[in-house]
Order: structure tokens, then sequence, then C-alpha cells
């Protein structure tokens, strides 16, 4: 159901994790994973992302893991647009992320959506439908096939609750992950998004996989989040 062989989301040295490409590699051995996922985070300006790949591709060869190319980039705004550089080299996924909430005109940090809200400048009701459709506009955006990673995780930083959503986020969600192709993670690190989302996702046939979120190789693989969620979708 969620394959807990394979790690979608690492971060190395590269960007803001501890550790090289390959003490993540070997970690990911070490913890008896088959496949692993190479995924640092990316902006419109990065530049290293061809050097980068090059570097994945050739730790392929030197293992008997399966790697996997993939980048994190963040929503903008509420049209969905992403952090990526214009000439991406070839990947093999993207880990769409919600850092900042997607406003209209680019990304609200959440202290000051919290605020908003607080002062009734803005409405939750509102703040969930802009960032279900932002999400969803983000997956059909992707220009490789896309993973949701740590959906929802925004939500507490704005002083939101994931059991404020209804079905029909849920559904629309499931809709444009079916529609593009489209995974959403179970994110070791920030414990998201909850069983009752996961449920409802896996309902409607959308396939689930695991990201430990590892920053050092130590968590490279190593699940508590995901035998507890997995437990309660059998």
């Amino acid at each position: 159901m969620i394959d807990p062989g394979a790690d979608w989301h690492t971060h190395s040295s590269t960007t803001d994790g501890q550790d090289p490409l390959i003490a993540m590699v070997i970690a990911g051995a070490a913890a008896g994973l088959h496949t692993l996922g190479l995924s640092d985070h990316v902006r419109a300006s990065t530049t290293w992302l061809p050097d980068y790949v090059r570097e994945v591709r050739t730790l392929a060869g030197r293992t008997p893991l399966t790697l996997r190319c993939g980048v994190e980039a963040k929503i903008l705004d509420r049209a969905g647009r992403l952090d990526l550089p214009d000439d991406l080299p070839e990947l093999d996924y993207v880990l769409v992320a919600d850092h900042q909430f997607p406003g209209e005109d680019g990304p609200v940090h959440p202290d000051r959506v919290r605020a908003l809200l607080e002062d009734g400048t803005w409405d939750a009701a509102d703040c969930l439908d802009q960032l279900v459709t932002a999400t969803a506009l983000a997956l059909a955006a992707s220009p490789v096939p896309p993973v949701l990673a740590h959906l929802f995780s925004l939500l507490p930083k704005c002083g939101l609750d994931e059991e404020q959503l209804d079905d029909q986020h849920l559904d629309a969600l499931a809709d444009a992950c079916l529609a593009t192709g489209g995974w959403v993670e179970v994110n070791e690190k920030w414990r998201c998004p909850g069983a009752r989302t996961l449920r409802h996702l896996h309902r409607r046939g959308v396939t689930l996989s695991a990201g430990s979120d590892a920053h050092r190789a130590a968590d490279v693989g190593r699940w508590a989040y995901l035998p507890l969620v997995s437990a309660e979708l059998t």
C-alpha cells in the first residue's frame, strides 16, 4: 500500500542537509531501502541543477539501490506557479511543497496569514479553498511527475487545522492527482497528512508514497509515523 522500502524525499548538503549525496545513498542502503529519491530544494534562480543531476546519475551506477533524481519546489501563488528554473535538466519527479501560503501575488508567510485570520481580514474557509485550488493547479503545472510533499503541513503554522477541510477539498486534490499521475507523500518529519486525508485519497485511488524528509543521513528510510498511518489504511 505504502512502500517503506522507497524513500522519495531527502535533502543533502547541496542545499540545507547535513551530509553529501554519497552519504545519503550509503544510508539508504543501510536502512534496507530498494529505492531512494534525492530531492534537494530548488528555486527559479538555481544554477547548480545540471551538475546535481549528473552526480545523482553517476551515483546510480555505483549502488545496488535504485536512485531517482527529483527536486523540491514550492508553490508560489494561487495560480499554482512553481519555483522552478526555466531550463530543467531531465528529472524523475518534482516534490510540490506548500512552504508558504500561495497568495494572489506570491507567497505569504504563515505568520502573516495567522495574523490576517485573527483580525478577521481573511476568512478561514476562503484560505482553505485557495490553498487546495493552488495545490491542484501546481500539480498540473509540474513539467515532470509530481509528488505532493508534506501536504497540509502549512495549515497549523497559519492557525488552521487539517480537520477543517471537507470532502470536497479532498476530492479536488484526488481529482488533480489522478489527472496528472501525481502521488501524495506520507511525510515522516512533519507527520502529515493525517489519517483521514490519506484514507480519503487512498479510497479514490491516489498513489501514496513515503518520504522521510531526511536532512541528515541517519534519518534516511527511518519510519515511525509511516507504520502508524499505514495501519489505519488497511
